[in-house]
C-alpha cells in the first residue's frame, strides 16, 4: 500500500507491505519542502539584544495587520510578508496515522531523509517494531534531526511558545486569508491534508 507518493528528495516516498502476515513499513519521511510555508528569523533581527524584544516586535507586527491587509494578499504575488510568521509546524505522512502503529512490525529505512518521521512513529501508542538502517544512514539521519530541533528551538525563541496547544494559523479564519499558494500547499487541493501537521520532536 502506498501512504505517499512523495515529492522526490525533500519527501520520500513510504509503503507498507504484508507479506505472510509480517507488515513492513518503508521509510518514515517528513515533508521538508513543506516547511517553505514559514517565515524564517528576519536577518535585522540578529542585530537585537535580546530574544524577548524580537519576539515582542513579531507578536506587534502580526497584531498590526488589518483584516482588509489579509485580504489584499490572497491574490498578490507572494513576498516575505505572505508567509506564516510563528514557530514552524512540520507535514508528516498523514495516511500513516490512520494506520494502527502496534500492527506495524519492521521498519526498514533507506535513507537519512526517511527517517525523519521516525519519532513522531516511534511515541504512538503500542508501536514496537523493529527498525533496521545501515550505520551510515543512521548517522546522518541523527544528525539531521539534531539540526531540525536546534533550528526549532531558535525559531521558537524568536516567536515564542504556541501556549494554546493549537497555534493560531491553523484557524479556519487564519487559513482562508493565506495566498492560494501557500494554502494548497498547507490543506493540500482537497483540504485533506491539514492533519498531517505536527509540532516537531524535541
Amino acid at each position: 500500500t502506498c501512504l505517499s507518493k512523495g515529492r522526490g528528495y525533500h519527501f520520500p516516498t513510504c509503503h507498507i507491505l504484508d507479506v505472510c502476515g509480517f507488515r513492513v513499513l518503508f521509510d518514515c519521511p517528513m515533508d521538508l519542502s513543506a516547511l517553505t510555508v514559514f517565515a524564517p528569523i528576519p536577518v535585522d533581527s540578529c542585530t537585537m539584544l535580546d530574544v524577548e524584544a524580537s519576539a515582542c516586535s513579531a507578536l506587534k507586527y502580526l497584531d498590526s495587520e488589518s483584516f482588509e491587509n489579509k485580504r489584499r494578499k490572497i491574490g498578490a504575488p507572494l513576498d516575505a510578508s505572505s508567509l506564516i510568521h510563528a514557530e514552524p509546524y512540520y507535514k508528516t505522512v498523514k495516511s500513516l496515522h490512520l494506520w494502527n502503529s502496534s500492527f506495524i512490525d519492521i521498519v526498514l529505512i533507506s535513507s537519512p531523509m526517511g527517517m525523519l518521521g521516525l519519532p513522531f512513529l516511534t511515541r504512538a501508542k503500542g508501536f514496537s517494531a523493529k527498525i533496521y538502517a545501515t550505520e551510515a544512514t543512521a548517522r546522518i539521519g541523527q544528525l539531521m534531526m539534531e539540526d531540525l530541533v536546534a533550528m526549532n528551538m531558535e525559531l521558537r525563541q524568536f516567536y515564542g511558545p504556541d501556549e494554546s496547544g493549537f497555534p493560531r494559523w491553523m484557524k479556519w479564519d487564519e487559513l482562508e486569508m493565506l495566498p492560494l499558494a501557500l494554502k494548497e500547499i498547507v490543506v493540500g487541493k482537497d483540504g485533506s491534508e491539514l492533519s498531517g501537521w505536527m509540532p516537531l520532536y524535541s
